[in-house]
């Protein structure tokens, strides 16, 4: 049996390519007062408790660049990121890759042991700590940037050049769970960014009028990527919910927001309809659903499908690669199935001997 490929039709990266200019600086331009930011904590109003517009998302963002900049690490190094899930989490992730240093994005959960590993396995240079931050066990040498530090940097109107990086330059570092060994770190280029182009309408179907609200915190990758990269890149406004979440809230949010999209892991779609009362659920402009994570129960799809009135679209990834199978509002869905390989993506079906 030989492999069966779906050859590769993707437009090529440019060679010098920075990621987070390529998700903000465009966007900044073109519709600078455009809300790209909402940050939900309660819905007593239905209003957001901050909103960002694509200039003050990109000026916070090159002013904390500018900060750490200004700390004399030498290029590319590894800064953990460790702070609370605020939209400065996210602003730090992103100013990192625009100066040239790598990102590690930190779960809140990790105890001290498990930060202690992974700042010595990628050797950290820096770490970027909530106040409330156990510090115990870190690395002697380990750079120290305090949450108001970055929250000065952000406000102070400082400004700094992208870093001048080539696609292939490392950009950020995620390690894997570690359920079964210690957690794994995989590194990513800048042409991470362009990567994903193919998600847009072999997932979202998305366009700069969509509203995309994400279920997770901004220390998830899950978030950093589908909730905020893509929707940034394609003048779209992200929505972020850091309050206290439970199945009846989506609903309400998703409504309050005016989301046109709302992505999250299977389980969060099941508990929705496991809690809302009996009958049509009422999901405002919501178009579709995206989920990935993990399997989606056996009828979940067309059970959401019946209550709500909108279809969910599925997507298959991994750390490495993001998502490169799913169906989307161009394909439908096919009971059973994932979906298709996205358009662009390289794809080989191997044989199961040899």
């Amino acid at each position: 049996m030989t492999a069966t490929r779906i050859g590769f039709r993707g437009e090529p990266c440019p060679r010098r390519f920075n990621f987070t200019r390529y998700v903000m600086a465009d966007p900044a331009e073109r519709h600078p007062d455009k809300p790209a930011l909402a940050v939900h904590r309660e819905l007593t109003t239905g209003s957001p408790v901050e909103t960002w517009s694509f200039a003050e998302l990109h000026a916070a963002t090159l002013g904390i660049a500018a900060g750490l900049g200004s700390m004399g690490l030498p290029a590319g190094a590894r800064i953990l990121i460790r702070l609370d899930n605020t939209p400065e989490y996210a602003f730090t992730f992103f100013a990192a890759v625009a100066v040239g240093f790598i990102p590690v994005p930190l779960s809140s959960q990790l105890t001290a042991d498990e930060v202690a590993f992974i700042a010595g396995d990628c050797t950290a240079a820096a770490i970027a700590l909530a106040d409330d931050a156990d510090r115990s066990g870190l690395p002697q040498g380990l750079a120290l940037i305090e949450a108001d530090d970055i929250g000065h940097w952000a406000a102070s109107g400082a400004t700094c050049a992208f870093a001048d990086t080539s696609a292939d330059d490392p950009a950020y570092l995620v390690y894997t769970s570690g359920t079964t060994a210690r957690p794994k770190g995989v590194l990513h280029g800048h042409r991470a960014a362009w990567g994903r182009r193919p998600m847009y309408q072999g997932w979202y179907g998305i366009g700069p009028d969509d509203r995309v609200l994400h279920a997770g915190a901004f220390n998830w990758t899950f978030t950093l990527g589908t909730g905020l990269t893509d929707p940034w890149a394609n003048g779209a406004t992200a929505i972020i919910h850091v309050g206290e979440k439970g199945p009846l809230l989506w609903p309400q949010l998703i409504r309050a927001s005016c989301a046109t999209m709302f992505a999250a892991v299977p389980g969060i779609f099941r508990q929705i309809l496991k809690h809302a009362p009996d009958g049509p659920i009422d999901l405002g402009l919501l178009r579709h659903g995206l989920m990935a994570g993990e399997a989606p129960p056996s009828g979940l799809i067309a059970d959401w499908r019946a209550r709500t009135g909108t279809a969910l679209y599925e997507a298959l990834g991994m750390s490495e690669v993001s998502t490169y199978v799913s169906s989307c509002p161009a394909t439908g869905v096919r009971a059973g199935f994932v979906g298709k390989p996205q358009p662009g993506r390289a794809v080989a079906i191997l044989p199961l001997d040899g």
